[in-house]
């Protein structure tokens, strides 16, 4: 199988997969919000970042070891496999017992910090020691599901991940119908995840048994090669955990836990938009790694991260439009005008879509191009500035100051850094990417940005259905304003033989369509 449909596959169950969540969030949250009530769905929410938090001490081997599987797989170099195997197993037992520690440190500082009263705890205590006992147990099963992405068992992956995530809104749906409220979220979240990182295993045993036998006993000096790549990724994961997991417990710190349910209910598309652009150029990196690998001269890497960019910018852009025409009318009828945050904090989100995507996308291809131990340090200095930012701006401007600091955060430190540490094995230069990148699709998306703006500004009197058609309507005229960059991307000989009947893309050379395509492009 080539590399592009490795990664059209990783991707179409990835898409999947956010397809369930977004159809799925729409249900529950309203309905948890329903049974369970604004203020301890947003002591929930706050909880679950400290948890988040609690997760930093999982050393980045997690991250790293898909990538160090595939490296040693294609050398066919079975023997350091198995080490990486029974070194990952090693030190994700070591990760889950930390984590467990530090969870119940959290717990105690917990009330103190969110300021927690006594039938605040009695109501979060049950739900959150499941959530965290099954967090623990699942950090070594986690190695064997990095271990199948190492290996690029994309079929299986794919749908054990969309498995996993029917499973769960199901079960959350069901038991918060049965009136069991927290207790409702925090089964929904850990049981269908033990048991599919199981199925994971189990896997394993079938295809490749023999990654599971010979494992060398434990030790300082075994573990310390895993420990030493997955360090950069650790730190990155730091910062990504506070960019990630603050707002909530910034928000209830300064005193307004119940505009933790407000943001999450305005921020839940933008979040779910940031993500699924991110999965179709995201499932390139591991053939990215690969090109490093093959010591590839600069001018080929800078080739391809440009590209990557595009496609960035392109489904960002997209992402954008749509949000920040729809989101108004959306949360409105979901949820209920209340849980709206404002047109102000509604274009800070759409804004922060393009922004975090730069920001990953530069990131995670300095990461995977041999800079991870820098990378992560940036990323962990990104994550403090937008946590100092969140409590300072929004102890000011509220929501929308809470807003502006991820953005402000990453625009001053993740994305010039990335590129000055990309430039070296890429020849990439701000100058470049603005030349190239950044100001035409500027020129390109504007008016449709205005129109989109336009289209929110009038959410109450257009309603659900027409804001819908009018944002599908102004992402489809993007679709169409961005034409020239679709020559520009790695794309499957089929899906350029669609662009090109679409009259979105002009054929490379003469075509007669068939059953294979004749358009050829290069194959990054």
């Amino acid at each position: 199988m080539s590399r592009i449909k490795r990664a059209a596959v990783t991707a179409g169950f990835g898409y999947a997969q956010y397809g369930v969540a977004i159809a799925s969030g729409i249900v529950l949250v309203p309905l948890t919000i329903h049974r369970v009530g604004a203020t301890a769905y947003g002591l929930w929410l706050a909880s679950g970042e400290v948890l988040g938090h609690a997760g930093m001490v999982e050393l980045g081997v997690l991250g790293v070891l898909p990538w160090m599987i595939a490296e040693a797989d294609g050398k066919n170099h079975r023997v350091a496999m198995r080490r990486l195997v029974g070194q990952g197993v090693t030190v994700a037992s070591l990760v889950g017992c930390a984590y467990l520690a530090l969870s119940v440190l959290g717990w105690r500082l917990l009330p103190g910090m969110l300021h927690l009263t006594a039938a605040d705890r009695r109501t979060i205590f049950g739900p959150l020691a499941i959530l965290v006992v099954a967090n623990a147990i699942s950090y070594p099963l986690r190695v064997f599901q990095g271990v199948l992405a190492g290996l690029q068992d994309v079929y299986f992956n794919g749908a054990l991940s969309l498995v996993n995530a029917i499973t769960s809104a199901t079960l959350t749906a069901v038991l918060l119908l049965r009136g069991q409220l927290l207790l409702a979220l925090a089964l929904g979240a850990a049981l269908p995840s033990v048991l599919t990182l199981v199925a994971a295993f189990i896997r394993i045993t079938l295809v490749a048994p023999d990654l599971l036998t010979g494992w060398a006993r434990p030790s300082l000096a075994g573990i310390r090669p895993l420990v030493a790549n997955g360090t950069g990724v650790w730190l990155g994961s730091i910062g990504w955990a506070l960019v990630a997991a603050t707002n909530g417990i910034v928000i209830t710190y300064l005193g307004h836990p119940e505009w933790v349910a407000i943001y999450a209910c305005t921020s839940k598309l933008s979040a779910v938009s940031t993500q699924l652009a991110w999965i179709l150029p995201d499932s390139g990196l591991v053939g990215l790694a690969q090109l490093y690998g093959e010591h590839r001269e600069p001018g080929k890497l800078g080739h391809v991260v440009v590209m990557m960019l595009r496609l960035h910018f392109l489904l960002a852009g997209a992402a954008a439009c749509g949000f920040l025409a729809f989101n108004p009318a959306f949360v409105s009828r979901w949820v209920g005008a209340a849980y709206f945050g404002g047109l102000l904090l509604n274009g800070l989100l759409a804004a922060s879509i393009v922004a975090s995507s730069i920001g990953h996308g530069l990131i995670t291809a300095a990461s995977v191009l041999g800079n991870r131990p820098r990378v992560g340090a940036v990323t962990l200095v990104n994550g403090v500035v937008q946590a100092v930012l969140a409590l300072l701006l929004g102890r000011a401007f509220g929501l929308v100051g809470i807003a502006c600091a991820g953005l402000i955060a990453g625009l001053l430190t993740a994305v010039p850094a990335a590129i000055v540490l990309l430039h070296p094995s890429t020849q990439l230069t701000i100058g470049r990417v603005t030349r190239e990148i950044v100001g035409p699709w500027i020129l390109r998306i504007a008016p449709l940005v205005a129109a989109a703006a336009a289209a929110g500004w009038f959410h109450r009197l257009l309603g659900l259905v027409p804001s819908a058609a009018l944002a599908a309507a102004i992402v489809t005229a993007y679709a169409w304003q961005m034409r020239p960059w679709y020559a520009t991307l790695p794309l499957g000989p089929r899906v350029a033989w669609w662009l090109v009947r679409l009259g979105l893309m002009t054929p490379i050379e003469p075509i007669a369509m068939p059953r294979r395509s004749a358009i050829t492009l290069e194959q990054a």
